[in-house]
C-alpha cells in the first residue's frame, strides 16, 4: 500500500512525531481510505481493524467522490478537507498529499 513504507513515491514519515505525508494515487487501485488506515496504522503501530472506522467520522465514499475528476480533467488541483479520526488529524489535498499528525 501507499502507505506502508516510509520512502515510498517521496512519502515521509517520522515515527518519533507521529506524522506522515504520504501521496495517494487517485488512479491505483487502493482506496483513499485504505491509503488513510494504513498511514494511521503505520503509525501507530496498531492492527488497521483496531483503529476507529473511518466511515464513523467521515463518509468515505463521498471523501473519493470530492477529489473526483470533473470537467472532462484528469485530476483536481485544488481543494482539501481535514478531519480527526483516533487521536490522528488527517488533512487530504486534492493533489493526493495525505498528512497526518498526531493530535495533542
Amino acid at each position: 500500500m501507499t502507505a506502508t513504507r516510509p520512502t515510498y513515491g517521496g512519502s515521509r514519515i517520522d515515527y518519533e512525531t507521529e506524522t506522515a505525508v504520504v501521496s495517494h494515487d487517485w488512479t491505483g487501485d487502493d482506496s483513499l481510505a485504505e491509503t488513510i488506515i494504513a498511514t494511521i496504522a503505520d503509525l501507530s503501530g496498531s492492527d488497521p481493524a483496531a483503529l476507529d472506522r473511518l466511515y464513523d467520522r467521515i463518509d468515505p465514499d463521498s471523501l473519493e467522490t470530492i477529489f473526483a475528476p470533473a470537467n472532462g480533467s484528469a485530476t483536481r488541483d485544488s481543494g482539501r478537507v481535514s478531519f480527526r479520526l483516533d487521536v490522528y488529524e488527517i488533512t487530504v489535498h486534492a493533489s493526493g498529499a495525505v498528512v497526518v499528525t498526531r493530535s495533542t
